[in-house]
């Protein structure tokens, strides 16, 4: 009876022990199945930040080169306004000191001079041609001050169009700056997210690791129960069907 009573409180005792470490296996599997998912989502989302981040960085570059192709451009369209300044300037200087002199040899060089400037400068040719025409005598005063006088109106245009060149290139490099901050910012914002969704993947994945630890030190004490039971089981009914045959003798 005694031996009867200690089988009984081993059996009860392993059973009770499976029991709740099959319950203990059954929770760990759900949480390692639903720590497996969130791991799962989590990396998406991270490789989903990357490409955005990978697109951010490709845009700035793009924009960059363009920026400084269109710098260049506007360095190189100044330098040929400044150099028209620069011309009329010296034109007006030669007319106004050489005034009436030279039967028009400088009125007509400095014309030709700045017609050439003209039209590579604005696109457009003068009107007034300097020289004698057929049939009348040159009227060196007459067309030495048309001739100042159009350079000069010309030197305020080339004025105003190299402070136009500047101003847009003023407001396009705003724009420029404005875009790349704006890039630059969801290109910050995005580099923390995607390490913040880092470390909660990393944190995940310990977790997950100790719970599969403890799952397995879970399933190996449930085997060494159950195997315990099954050799207690076996000595038990052995030890009651011998003393059910002595009993009957």
């Amino acid at each position: 009876d005694k031996y009867a009573c200690f089988c009984k409180e081993q059996v009860d005792e392993k059973l009770y022990a499976i029991t709740k470490s099959k319950e203990k296996i059954e929770m760990l599997d759900a949480k390692i199945e639903k720590l497996g998912a969130e791991i799962t989502s989590l990396d998406g989302e991270i490789a989903d930040l990357g490409k955005e981040i990978d697109g951010l960085t490709e845009k700035m570059k793009k924009a960059k080169e363009v920026r400084d192709g269109e710098h260049a451009v506007f360095l190189e369209n100044q330098a040929d306004v400044a150099g028209a300044i620069s011309a009329c300037e010296r034109a007006l200087e030669a007319l106004k000191s050489s005034k009436g002199d030279l039967g028009g040899k400088v009125e007509s060089e400095a014309l030709a001079q700045i017609q050439a400037v003209a039209h590579s400068v604005l696109g457009t040719d003068l009107q007034l041609v300097a020289g004698k025409q057929p049939g009348k005598a040159y009227e060196s005063k007459y067309h030495s001050n048309d001739i100042i006088a159009t350079i000069e109106a010309l030197e305020k245009k080339f004025t105003q169009k190299k402070n136009e060149l500047e101003q847009e290139e003023f407001d396009t490099n705003s724009d420029f700056e404005k875009r790349q901050l704006n890039f630059a910012n969801e290109k910050k914002f995005a580099e923390k997210e995607k390490m913040e969704k880092e470390t909660l993947a990393e944190e995940k994945r310990e977790e997950k690791g100790v719970a599969e630890g403890d799952r397995t030190q879970e399933i190996n004490e449930k085997n060494a129960d159950q195997s315990f039971l099954d050799v207690l089981t076996e000595e038990c009914e052995t030890k009651a069907h011998l003393w059910d045959q002595r009993s009957q003798t």
